[in-house]
């Protein structure tokens, strides 16, 4: 079931206690189990003929995939790959805790993690954009969080487009793009053939730029299509990376904003998988507001929590989310900017009194009056 190279990296994590400091989920519960190590236990000795059973699965998915053990480690060991094929294990075995099944069943059945119907999405869509273009320069990707749980920050994307004169359009029915799915049973051959039509319907806008909201989409498309044979003619870009040039280029001119004692959070998927980091800086820095960053920040940010482990084990998820509020308070911060519409919906969830969450594209477009 394990493939070599997982039980390679899950050998080399059993007994190395060095990132744990850096696991979100460990440092918000206490629990030994919740971190890499213990995951890498787990692993090693279910290969050596220990039972896999339900309590290994839950501890499998008590994890958000953040990669912050994986970026911490000098000697370059991924935990991250053995706890997806763990998943799988699970999957195949019929171990799914309940919680995570219904996740999976709502992907399956309708798309996304929500459990909103697919008609649901298409009517998003739809409203989002009405006189939808079948080609264009740029194909504007969202994402199912945003579509269900964030849609006025993808509606503040679009107004900026129309505010810089971008050629654009979006899927007429956005498909998944593989992240949720791959994150709950692993990269197994349904994930890969989900996102090969996925592609099919993005190559046929002909569109040259592909401008992804979710980092977690993005990552997937620039990082796991190639692997999978998915082949994106267009050039994947992040919103922010997009944005930011659009403001360099100078059509995009936003006014000054007023706002104090604000931080920014990095999304785990933009900084450390997609190694990107200041364009989201160069955002906040050209609407004048200055931040404080918080401790852990840019390749080092705490993940806090994400909206797929909250929906199966939302205390939890809760637990990191406040964690991550802690950081900010200890930094004198009382707004926190986001760039990700899980990272919003999970800290706008959980904000203490007082704090408040923005988001970064749509304080741009109140900035540059879009």
């Amino acid at each position: 079931m394990y493939s070599e190279m997982a039980k390679k990296h899950a050998d080399a994590c059993r007994f190395c206690w060095m990132c744990r400091y850096l696991c979100p989920v460990g440092l918000a519960t206490g629990k030994e189990v919740n971190t890499p190590r213990a995951r890498g236990l787990l692993v090693s000795l279910d290969i050596r003929g220990q039972e896999f059973d339900e309590s290994c699965a839950e501890a499998m998915y008590e994890c958000c995939l953040c990669g912050a053990c994986t970026h911490d480690c000098v000697t370059g060991y991924e935990p991250p790959i053995f706890i997806r094929e763990a998943r799988t294990k699970a999957v195949v075995n019929e171990l799914v805790p309940a919680g995570v099944q219904t996740v999976i069943d709502s992907v399956l059945n309708n798309g996304n993690i929500f459990s909103r119907a697919s008609s649901d999405i298409k009517e998003q869509l739809d409203r989002l954009v009405p006189d939808r273009k079948e080609t264009a320069e740029v194909l504007f990707y969202i994402g199912g969080t945003a579509l269900v749980k964030a849609p006025h920050i993808a509606e503040a994307v679009i107004r900026l487009f129309k505010c810089a004169g971008i050629d654009y359009t979006i899927l007429a029915d956005e498909p998944q793009s593989g992240t949720e799915l791959g994150d709950l049973i692993g990269y197994v051959q349904e994930v890969v053939d989900s996102a090969k039509q996925l592609a099919e319907q993005i190559n046929a806008t002909k569109a040259d730029k592909i401008v992804v909201l979710d980092p977690s989409c993005a990552r997937v498309f620039k990082q796991e299509y190639p692997r999978w044979g998915c082949d994106l003619k267009g050039e994947v870009l992040t919103a922010t990376a997009f944005i930011a040039q659009l403001i360099r280029e100078k059509r995009l001119l936003p006014d000054k904003l007023s706002i104090a004692n604000a931080t920014f959070h990095d999304p785990c998927k933009l900084a450390r998988d997609l190694d990107e980091v200041l364009p989201a800086r160069e955002i906040i820095a050209a609407m004048g507001i200055e931040i404080k960053e918080m401790f852990l920040n840019k390749k080092m940010s705490k993940c806090c929590g994400t909206e797929l482990l909250s929906q199966y084990s939302p205390v939890t998820g809760r637990l990191i989310a406040q964690r991550r509020w802690d950081d900010a308070v200890r930094c004198g911060a009382e707004v926190m900017i986001t760039a990700c519409p899980g990272c919003y919906d999970v800290l706008k969830s959980n904000a203490p009194e007082g704090k408040t969450v923005e988001d970064l594209f749509v304080l741009l477009a109140e900035a540059c009056k879009a």
